[in-house]
Parts: structure tokens; C-alpha cells; sequence
């Protein structure tokens, strides 16, 4: 289990569980509060990340739909109270399972700390990333070396859309959390973009795709 200081804000990193996942749990250290990013895996390896930290996340901040980044919201929601927070057009969620919808720039308390909503669109249709300081968790929309896996060619332009709108705007220095694998920043980042966008591409480039290598 790894845990990281932003300030106020404490990350605790624990799986990998169910298809490569990374659990976070995100803690305000100034009054407990806390947060699940996604609901991956087995509910035990989210359960084990909180246990660590110390506390009970009263949240579960979605990032996306997919099958690997939901199958533990239930049991999470039985065994915290928690509640769902996502953006309400983003496919892949249960009926009933939505307590909160989110959109694009709003602002979610955890105790003192404020996560700032990101409309990512691309991995899929609603997309959606958490800013708090100079963390950011992503889902699958940027891992290091480049985007997420997107379905189609328009898929995966609005997908680069999104993070030169959203992410490359934030300082070099923000740390990227994504839904699976290593950290990068954003600086890091926008320097192997660089490549990518130096290069012509095939009009119907989409799936795996690497910055340096695409």
C-alpha cells in the first residue's frame, strides 16, 4: 500500500485488483473525510485501501462506466453508505446506482479539501476527471506514454480534445493518477504529446495509441 502527501490531501494506492486497477482512496488528513476514486476489482482491495488509511469514504468519485472500474460500487455502498458520484450521461451504470450527478467545473467538498470536475470525453462518452491541488485521477484517459484506448478515429480525437483542453492547461508539475499502471505529470505528458502531434497520422488511427510511437 503507498500513500502520498498533497497538502491536506492523502492518497493511498492499493491492488492492482481485478483487470490491472489501481485503488485510491483520497483523505482530507484535517478532518478524515474520504473518498473512493472508482469502484475497482474486489470490493476487499478498495476495503484494504481504507482500512490503511484509517478511514470510512462517505464517496465514490466515477471516472467512467467500463466493466473493470465498477464492479465494486455496490458493495461499497452497503458497507459505507456511500454515495455515487458521476456525470449522469456516462453509460455503464445500473439503475438506481447515480446518487449525485456531476458536471463539468463543479466543485465536490471531501471535508476541506475540493475536487474540481473535468469533463474528459473520448474513452468513452463522458469521461470525467477529479483536480484536487496537484492531483489529478484520470481514469483511462492518460496514462504515461499516452491516451486510452479509444473504439473509433473520432473517438480518439475527442479523446486528445479533451486532455489538451483540460489536462495540458494544468501546471507541468500536477501528478497524473491513472485507472491502471504508474503515475506521470502533466509536464512529462505534454513533452511526449509533442511528438504525437508532430507527425501526420492515418485518418482512421484509433485504439492502442502512443504518443512516440503512433
Amino acid at each position: 500500500m503507498e500513500r502520498i502527501r498533497d497538502g491536506d490531501l492523502e492518497i493511498v494506492i492499493g491492488g492492482p485488483t481485478g483487470y490491472g486497477n489501481n485503488v485510491y482512496v483520497v483523505v482530507d488528513r484535517a478532518t478524515g473525510e474520504a473518498a473512493f476514486i472508482d469502484a475497482p476489482g474486489d470490493p476487499e482491495a478498495n476495503m484494504a485501501a481504507a482500512e490503511a488509511a484509517g478511514v470510512r469514504p462517505t464517496r465514490i468519485f466515477l471516472t467512467h462506466g467500463h466493466f473493470d472500474h465498477t464492479p465494486a460500487i455496490d458493495a461499497l455502498k452497503a458497507a459505507y453508505g456511500a454515495k455515487l458520484y458521476a456525470d449522469p450521461d456516462e453509460p455503464g451504470l445500473k439503475e438506481g446506482q447515480l446518487d449525485v450527478p456531476v458536471r463539468h467545473g463543479e466543485e465536490i467538498a471531501v471535508g476541506n479539501l475540493r475536487f474540481r470536475v473535468l469533463s474528459v470525453p473520448g474513452h468513452t462518452p463522458a469521461s470525467t476527471a477529479y483536480l484536487c491541488g496537484k492531483s489529478v485521477f484520470v481514469g483511462d484517459t492518460l496514462f504515461p506514454g499516452g491516451p486510452g484506448r479509444s473504439k473509433d478515429n473520432a473517438a480518439l480525437q475527442q479523446e486528445i480534445a479533451s486532455i489538451v483542453r483540460e489536462l495540458y492547461t494544468l501546471p507541468d508539475d500536477t501528478v497524473v493518477y491513472p485507472g491502471h499502471g504508474p503515475t506521470t505529470t502533466i509536464g512529462a505528458s505534454k513533452a511526449e504529446y509533442a511528438v504525437f502531434a508532430s507527425r501526420e497520422h492515418a485518418p482512421d488511427l484509433c485504439g492502442d495509441v502512443t504518443w512516440l510511437n503512433s
